[in-house]
C-alpha cells in the first residue's frame, strides 16, 4: 500500500502546465512584413521602438536612463542639487507613466541626494576659513 501511494505522488508531480509563448514579437523571424504590424508599429512608434531595450534591460530602460541623467549630472557639476532637481522633475512624470519599482528607486535616490545635500551643507559650507 505505501508503494502505491508513493507512485501516486510522484505521479501527481508529472503534470503538465501549458505555458505562453515567451518569443517577443521582434524575434520572430518567420513573421516577414508583419513584423510591424506585430510589434505595434501602427499605433505608437515610440513603445515599438523602445520595445527591445526594455525586453534587454528587463522592463527597466526608463529607470537605468534617469539614473543615468542623475549619474551624469552629478558627476559633471559635483553638486547634489541638480540631481535632486532632475529626481523631483521626472517623480510626476514616473507617477503616472512608469511602473511601481521606478517610483520606489526614484524615493531612494531623492533620500540619497538630499543626504549628499546636507552633508554637502554640514562638511563644506560650515568651515570657517
Amino acid at each position: 500500500m505505501l508503494e502505491l501511494l508513493f507512485i501516486l505522488s510522484q505521479l501527481a508531480a508529472l503534470q503538465i502546465i501549458p505555458v505562453n509563448q515567451t518569443e517577443p514579437c521582434f524575434m520572430n523571424f518567420t513573421a516577414g512584413a508583419q513584423i510591424f504590424q506585430n510589434c505595434g508599429f501602427g499605433e505608437d512608434y515610440l513603445t515599438a521602438a523602445l520595445l527591445p531595450w526594455e525586453w534587454i534591460t528587463g522592463g527597466y530602460f526608463s529607470l537605468i536612463l534617469v539614473s543615468l541623467f542623475i549619474l551624469i549630472s552629478y558627476i559633471k557639476y559635483h553638486k547634489a542639487v541638480y540631481p535632486l532637481l532632475i529626481g523631483i522633475t521626472f517623480l510626476p512624470v514616473a507617477f503616472f507613466l512608469f511602473p511601481d519599482m521606478f517610483m520606489t528607486f526614484a524615493f531612494i535616490m531623492m533620500i540619497v541626494t538630499t543626504t549628499i545635500l546636507v552633508w554637502y551643507i554640514l562638511t563644506k559650507q560650515t568651515k570657517e576659513y
